[in-house]
């Protein structure tokens, strides 16, 4: 299995009322990637301390969906992805335990030490990981890579074209924009290739015939 966490990073110096509504935001943003990838969550998604989110998946996409969520709504965060057993105890996935938790953790108490570097994403992966979760935790730290290179804007174009297969008219609408700054704004990304890889990627394994 794959154990993501991310914490929110300087959520804590925000006030009492901005938190609040950090928070809102955050469970909104994980109950709607609960919601398209239930079939990819071993456990529901939750949220611990206020400002750290626990997945436990089987697969890359509901850690990209979230990773483009977060960034589209401009919250810094880091992350941490590791593989191994885990141990269900309840429902919910800070309600699991396991070296999977046990990897994604260390990854990310990694990035935190390192003082003189810019790293916002780590994993520590099980020597009994599979191939396909070891593809899986490379695919979201790959994604995520991309993702970070765009603006604001270009997040949320990408956003409605590659999750929500929206065409251009109606991501303009749904943006409030014209189609014509649509397309621009897409022409400048890898949005169309994103999409690609990932319908790709959907298609699982390929099998020769002979």
């Amino acid at each position: 299995m794959i154990a993501a966490i991310a914490d929110i990073v300087a959520s804590k110096d925000v006030n009492a009322r901005e938190r609040r509504k950090l928070d809102e935001k955050m469970r909104g943003i994980l109950n709607q990637t609960y919601e398209r990838f239930k079939d990819y969550c071993v456990a529901i998604p939750a949220m611990t301390q206020g400002d750290s989110i626990e997945l436990l998946v089987s697969s890359w996409q509901p850690i990209v969906f979230l990773f483009h969520r977060l960034l589209m709504e401009e919250l810094e965060f880091r992350v941490g992805l590791g593989t191994g057993e885990i141990v269900i105890l309840k429902g919910n996935a800070d309600e699991c335990d396991g070296p999977a938790f046990w990897n994604a953790r260390e990854a990310l108490d990694e990035i935190k030490s390192m003082k003189y570097m810019n790293r916002s994403a780590g994993f520590k992966v099980d020597e009994k990981t599979s191939g396909d979760e070891n593809n899986a935790v490379v695919n979201s730290l790959l994604f995520y890579t991309t993702l970070l290179g765009l603006s604001t804007s270009q997040l949320q174009h990408c956003y409605y074209y590659i999750w929500e297969k929206k065409r251009a008219a109606e991501i303009a609408v749904a943006t409030k924009t014209s189609k014509g700054n649509v397309s621009k704004t897409l022409s400048k990304t890898p949005c169309y290739l994103l999409e690609r890889v990932m319908t790709f990627l959907n298609r699982g394994p390929m099998v020769a015939s002979g």
